[in-house]
């Protein structure tokens, strides 16, 4: 069924502000006037160095790119319908996401932000859990030059780069220490994932209540899944986990496959057993077994 793009329309009729050599931001008329008055400085400021961080991992880009990240802000009172907010995740008081970019310079998908979510921040965001989160969505963008197909691997990587490659499962001990709780038949296997994907129920259920999607079972059993695919990658081959990571976005790209095929294609490309990636928890187990020695380590060291 068609629908409009309401999205492209506000943003054909958008402002183009220039707040970095790596961050442009469009926006409404009546937004442009808080952005020059500097109400969004403190937001883009932290997503800068967000940015930056992500940066030290020097991702090549296919056809050796080097795409700005736009923001596209939008009013309170239509960022549902303009950025298309699943229901399962609107709580009503705003959001961003990715969505698509139209502007030829960027990357493939756009940052989608609600005005108030700019809004009074502090200058230094310090919380772990909100600069986490901010790194996860902003992974979405970086992945969006290589695939932007199915939720069990496209919320995977957005939680391994920060966790694993920027190391921040070492620092964000509330996650770490409630995942590493967790038991198998707590974790979700890549095959009823992609099941939830179909019913369109990925994501619902979190371990802890009231807290980011890093909590949720499914972007759990997503991470440790694709994590423990990076890891399969840099140990088989003495990769960096900047290499490996380059690694598996270009496995992704390179795939013409889907659905269980997708995992299947990747799990030849890391050199494990097709049906153990899909539907197995091996791997996923590993990864926990391996955070846990690290947190008992670190007890018994102070």
């Amino acid at each position: 069924m068609y629908q409009k793009d309401v999205l492209r329309e506000y943003i054909s009729k958008s402002e183009l502000r220039v707040f970095s050599e790596k961050i442009k931001v469009r926006l409404s008329k009546e937004l442009a006037e808080k952005y020059d008055n500097g109400s969004y400085n403190n937001y883009l400021s932290n997503m800068q160095k967000c940015l930056d961080m992500i940066d030290t991992l020097n991702i090549q880009y296919p056809g050796n790119a080097h795409p700005v990240l736009y923001v596209y802000i939008v009013p309170d009172n239509s960022y549902s319908e303009l950025l298309r907010i699943p229901k399962i995740f609107d709580k009503g008081a705003g959001g961003g996401k990715p969505v698509p970019c139209y502007d030829l310079d960027g990357f493939n998908s756009a940052y989608g932000l609600s005005q108030n979510i700019l809004e009074n921040r502090p200058e230094e965001e310090t919380k772990i859990s909100r600069i986490e989160n901010e790194i996860h969505e902003l992974s979405h963008i970086v992945h969006s030059q290589f695939f932007s197909t199915h939720q069990t691997i496209c919320e995977g990587f957005a939680e391994t780069l920060p966790l694993y490659a920027l190391d921040f499962e070492e620092i964000f001990d509330e996650h770490r220490n409630t995942i590493i709780e967790l038991d198998e038949s707590q974790i979700i296997s890549a095959q009823e994932l992609l099941n939830s994907e179909k019913k369109g129920i990925y994501g619902a259920g979190a371990v802890l209540p009231n807290r980011s999607c890093s909590f949720r079972f499914s972007y759990i059993s997503s991470y440790l899944l694709v994590r423990g695919c990076v890891e399969t990658i840099a140990e088989k081959n003495n990769f960096s986990k900047a290499q490996a990571i380059q690694k598996f976005l270009e496995i992704v790209k390179q795939s013409n496959c889907s659905n269980e095929w997708l995992i299947y294609d990747i799990a030849n490309s890391i050199g494990i057993p097709q049906d153990e990636l899909l539907n197995g928890k091996h791997l996923q187990m590993k990864v926990l077994t391996s955070l846990s020695t690290q947190v008992q380590k670190s007890k018994f060291s102070k």
